[in-house]
């Protein structure tokens, strides 16, 4: 199958964006990060005639902001997807767009070029028919969702007022309100050095640490089957990375762990971080140990009934989609926007997220053509203050 040609013009900027490298800087020196995928939404929006802003985040990397003003400020609609892709890894070929089955390949493809291609096309069929809106439209291609999402912080110190969202990951179509969010922190147990030879004169911080991963194994982690979601199952606790010591004959005095506990809607990061702690210094009060966080992210738990949903639902149905309401395991921009700004967001966009980050990374075709004309559908019937 060809890109070009017949193939429906969101599949068209799909593969101009596969074509461009755009690994997070986080993951590697040779990763370019979003400028050139900046450049060319930039100059494709500005063609539509739309009003774009390119917004510095950090040294060359600026969110792409589109907007569409029909007088309706008090119900306009976000749409938002990243730009940056996690690294090539193994992935073969991973910038030539590779057609096979009814699936494009290439890194980024899923995770999330593929909605962010939909999104872009939905803007520039809507900049031809404005008349047909009656909310305005608010398009941002963002920056470092891979990382630490400070191109979606950036956007939102912006304080533009918004009544809805919907943000682009791979759903395979189905409508997401509600996923886990996540509080990383990292564990430090503290010893005492001393020379291997007479380890009783020392304490060692790699034993204290084998009590507090024990904990986690047999007591935190048991715990979590209390807590369900019924979108998005059971909480998780993973200690991920672990280490300690500086040298084979010295007593180590410190041992470090790094653990990811996923939250589910209701609760919240903070308060997750801040239980654990305690629960650590009245569980073992023997150890000596501090805990430090990582990343404090939210759940998405958007109101069944918001507007938004209420919009996509029908959108659904019309379109032959399934328009049940859904859970995901996996985090997204959305959160925040609800947690920090109290906009109600979906999550919505064309394939798996199974294949995304994988060597074998691929978007169904089809689906790119579906979720483009999803975002257009739903941009063109939205209206906030009138039920679906």
């Amino acid at each position: 199958m060809e890109a070009r040609g017949a193939a429906h013009p969101a599949v068209r900027i799909l593969d101009d964006l596969v074509r461009i490298q755009s690994v997070n800087p986080h993951y590697g020196a040779d990763a370019r990060g979003e400028r050139d995928v900046a450049d060319y939404i930039e100059a494709r929006l500005l063609r539509a005639g739309l009003q774009v802003t390119r917004q510095p985040v950090a040294d060359g990397r600026d969110n792409i902001i589109a907007e569409l003003r029909v007088g309706k400020p008090e119900s306009a609609l976000l749409f938002e997807a990243h730009m940056d892709t996690v690294s090539i890894g193994s992935m073969r070929d991973a910038l030539v767009p590779t057609y096979r089955e009814g699936r494009l390949y290439g890194r980024g493809a899923c995770d999330t070029k593929g909605a962010l291609a939909g999104m872009i096309h939905m803007m520039e069929r809507c900049a031809q028919h404005p008349e047909r809106l009656n909310a305005d439209l608010v398009f941002c291609a963002s920056v470092d969702e891979e990382h630490a999402f400070i191109g979606l912080t950036a956007f939102m110190s912006l304080n533009m007022p918004i009544s809805g969202a919907v943000v682009g990951e791979p759903t395979e179509l189905g409508i997401v309100v509600e996923h886990k969010g996540c509080t990383r922190f990292a564990v430090r147990t503290h010893g005492k050095s001393a020379h291997s030879s007479v380890p009783h004169k020392g304490d060692n911080a790699i034993y204290a640490m084998m009590d507090v991963v024990r904990h986690v194994r047999e007591t935190v982690e048991p715990g979590l089957d209390g807590i369900d979601s019924p979108l998005c199952g059971k909480p998780t606790i993973v200690v991920s990375t672990i280490g300690g010591g500086s040298q084979i004959n010295i007593v180590p005095e410190t041992c470090d762990i790094r653990v990811d506990r996923r939250i589910v809607p209701g609760e919240s990061a903070e308060a997750v971080l801040a239980d654990f702690e305690r629960r650590m210094k009245t569980d073992l009060p023997h150890l000596e140990l501090t805990v430090n966080p990582l990343l404090l992210d939210p759940a998405l738990n958007t109101p069944h009934d918001a507007e938004v949903v209420q919009a996509a639902q029908s959108v659904a149905s019309r379109l032959g989609m399934n328009k049940s309401l859904r859970g995901v395991t996996y985090g997204s921009n959305a959160s925040k926007l609800q947690d920090w700004k109290g906009i109600p967001a979906i999550v919505f966009g064309p394939g798996s997220i199974e294949q995304a980050h994988s060597a074998e990374e691929y978007v169904p075709v089809s689906e790119v053509v579906q979720a483009a004309e999803f975002y257009y559908q739903l941009a063109c019937s939205y209206t906030a203050g009138q039920k679906e």
